[in-house]
């Protein structure tokens, strides 16, 4: 969508977002998906998945449609570029001697996750979309409440795609990354999980939060990995508001700390 936008870097986020988005909204609605694509139930579809966790039982559950009505939409709009699925890498449940799994896993079943293939799409659909009428009218109120409700989630997704592009770069001269990203199973979901090419793995949390990383939420990553059967040679934490002097101080050279200054590389 850049093309579309001229962004100005004395605006606020705000004021950006009315110039360049709200005021152009019939515009951008016919532009962003071809409009014969965003029926009723295919809309729903787009809403729910900008909200959930991209799993598609519960994408179909916020959305009231049926699993495989869900599993329709999403071919539709993967077949024209909007959508793709971020492949699951958990082991499936082993099987016991009698060719059957445990009890407790006999309901469980690993899934991918729905992604939007553009960041503008998910912006569109968690903010925009959802008062369609107000903008329509003129009114960009429900918008920016939206907004300052839930803005900082929203980051916080952006902000682990970033920190799976850092890990990357850390690692380039040392043991290039061979794979990345966010990793979930039955028990637990991880920011990010990445493996080198010398098969080093490095576990992640990011948190987008106005205070500080604690020791305390090392020690609860350990335990996630723990209960997940992860044994990690890195693990990785990456803060908006930076680190207790404990960890900043911190010289485990198997404890990887970035602030947002750190980002800073992604830029060159």
């Amino acid at each position: 969508m850049e093309e579309h936008i001229d962004l100005m870097f004395d605006e606020t986020p705000g004021e950006a977002i009315e110039r360049h988005i709200l005021g152009r909204y019939d515009f951008f609605r016919q532009k962003i998906i071809p409009p014969a694509l965003l029926r009723p139930e295919n809309r729903r579809f787009l809403k729910a998945l900008a909200r959930s966790d991209g799993k598609p039982v519960n994408i179909a559950r916020r959305a009231a449609l049926s699993r495989a009505r869900g599993q329709g939409i999403y071919h539709t709009l993967a077949g024209v570029g909007v959508l793709y699925k971020e492949s699951s890498r958990e082991t499936p449940p082993k099987l016991q001697s009698n060719g059957r799994r445990r009890k407790e896993e006999r309901g469980y079943s690993v899934q991918d996750k729905v992604r939007f293939t553009l960041p503008f799409h998910r912006f569109w659909f968690t903010f925009v979309e959802p008062h369609a009428r107000a903008v329509e009218a003129g009114d960009f109120t429900p918008v920016f409440k939206a907004l300052e409700e839930g803005f900082d989630r929203y980051v916080s997704f952006t902000f682990e795609e970033l920190a799976n592009a850092l890990i990357k770069t850390r690692f380039a001269s040392e043991s290039p990354i061979l794979e990345k990203g966010g990793y979930w199973d039955r028990i637990n979901e991880f920011d990010l999980l990445a493996r080198t090419a010398d098969d080093k793995v490095i576990v992640g949390e990011c948190k987008w939060k106005s205070h500080k990383i604690c020791k305390s939420q090392l020690s609860k990553l350990k335990a996630k990995c723990a209960r997940s059967g992860l044994r990690p040679h890195y693990f990785a934490l990456f803060s908006r508001s930076g680190f207790s002097k404990e960890l900043a101080e911190n010289r485990d050279p198997n404890l990887l700390c970035f602030d947002l200054k750190d980002f800073e590389r992604l830029l060159g």
